[in-house]
């Protein structure tokens, strides 16, 4: 893994891994949905109350912690974690959803309706649809994350950088000694 040195500053700055800018991409969408989901509630005929609204900002948030962490081990927890959580409340919805006329969000009648609480978190089909696809973004980072990190988890080539750092820093106040 490359590092380099953060431009005004006297700290290095490892780039970020797949994993961390998969979590930066969904913690975006996670707080777009949320906000849209706010002002049109039936966006992309999906059921977007002010409790899914809510869930999504905070995910959104968490995932943005995550990606811009510094410890990519934070970015592949998340994946891993809210992968499985979204990945079963998808597969949840359909076999489990009843049809139904939902109290919230878009008021179509739907073939896979789960009322977690009724009128007030209603997922569809088109909501069983995006976690999942979620899930298999989020389930996919972390599995990259795992086949391609360091076997010391990417500390070893900060030090190393940092050491070649030091001793060209030390090279040019020596030879700046010299002169």
């Amino acid at each position: 893994m490359a590092t380099t040195m953060h431009p005004g500053s006297h700290h290095l700055v490892a780039p970020r891994s797949l994993t961390q800018k998969v979590c930066i991409g969904v913690g975006i969408a996670f707080v777009a949905a949320g906000l849209l989901g706010i002002v049109f509630p039936g966006l992309m005929a999906m059921h977007l109350s002010l409790a899914h609204n809510i869930i999504h900002l905070a995910s959104g948030a968490l995932a943005l912690w995550c990606g811009y962490s510094d410890d990519p081990k934070k970015a592949y927890s998340f994946a891993f974690g809210f992968g499985v959580v979204y990945g079963i409340l998808g597969l949840a919805g359909f076999l489990i959803g009843e049809p139904g006329y939902p109290g919230v969000g878009h008021m179509e009648a739907d073939e896979n309706l789960m009322r977690v609480i009724p009128n007030v978190l209603e997922l569809g089909t088109v909501d069983h649809i995006v976690h999942i696809a979620i899930a298999a973004v989020l389930l996919l980072s972390a599995y990259n994350w795992i086949k391609h990190r360091d076997v010391d988890d990417g500390t070893s080539g900060i030090i190393k950088t940092q050491a070649r750092v030091d001793r060209d820093l030390n090279r040019r106040s020596d030879s700046e000694r010299r002169v």
